[in-house]
């Protein structure tokens, strides 16, 4: 349709939400689905995109703390003010851990660390599913309509013997206007689940980094609370002996 015959089909149906009023039971339940979809994908994509950048400015502070503080007791509190930041989530799980006795070799604190690492990771991928649904669906739903005001179209002309524009209007705008929601509900979709994707194997990667780093820092006892707990059990070695 060109920009003429576009131009005539809105001034024949005065607007884009008299199409829809005009329009079957059918499409309009495909529309309402369409649009909760879309609602959904949206608040899921902005949710997201605040939360990731919440979540990098505080692994940015955070992150100066981790390299100048020796106690973990008091780099544990510190995290404790990033509720967003999933290096200081990490911290604050194995530093309770560490003051309750459970992690006393080193399987128990890998283990640990790959548990929680695949929690905080799949916290952010959570949802993702859905967007990836409304990606792969709406195009369908919108075809749904599409065929389903084509097809009035053509019962329409067989019933009235004729095919002037105000016989097959309703069914053309009909398929139309569910092909467009279909779209727009589809195009945002897979932008902000690639997108989004993108930033989680980011954060990921950074988080595996931390990981390594912080890792070593517990083995090599660098914390003052680790010092003097292997300092009291060599003492208690030497006692023994």
């Amino acid at each position: 349709m060109g920009s003429d015959g576009l131009f005539l089909f809105l001034t024949i149906s005065n607007s884009i939400p008299d199409l829809i009023s005009h329009t079957g039971t059918l499409a309009k339940t495909v529309l309402v689905i369409l649009a909760v979809l879309s609602v959904v994908s949206w608040t899921i994509m902005v949710e997201k995109i605040r939360y990731f950048r919440r979540a990098a400015k505080q692994a940015r502070r955070f992150g100066q703390f981790f390299q100048e503080e020796n106690s973990l007791t008091v780099l544990s509190e510190k995290a404790g003010k990033y509720p967003d930041c999933a290096e200081a989530a990490l911290v604050r799980k194995i530093h309770a851990e560490i003051s309750t006795g459970e992690l006393s070799n080193l399987s128990f604190l890998d283990s640990f660390i790959e548990s929680t690492l695949e929690k905080l990771i799949s916290d952010w991928e959570s949802y993702l599913i859905f967007l990836s649904t409304t990606a792969t669906v709406s195009p369908f739903l919108g075809l749904l309509g599409t065929v389903w005001g084509i097809m009035s179209s053509f019962l329409s002309m067989g019933v009235r013997g004729s095919a002037n524009l105000y016989v097959v209007g309703p069914g053309i705008a009909e398929a139309l206007i569910t092909t467009i929601f279909g779209l727009g509900a589809a195009i945002p979709a897979v932008i902000g689940y690639n997108y989004i994707l993108r930033v989680v194997r980011n954060r990921e990667e950074k988080l595996s980094s931390f990981t390594v780093r912080f890792r070593s820092r517990i083995l090599e006892r660098r914390y003052t609370e680790l010092e003097k707990k292997q300092m009291g059990q060599n003492s208690g070695q030497l006692q023994h002996n």
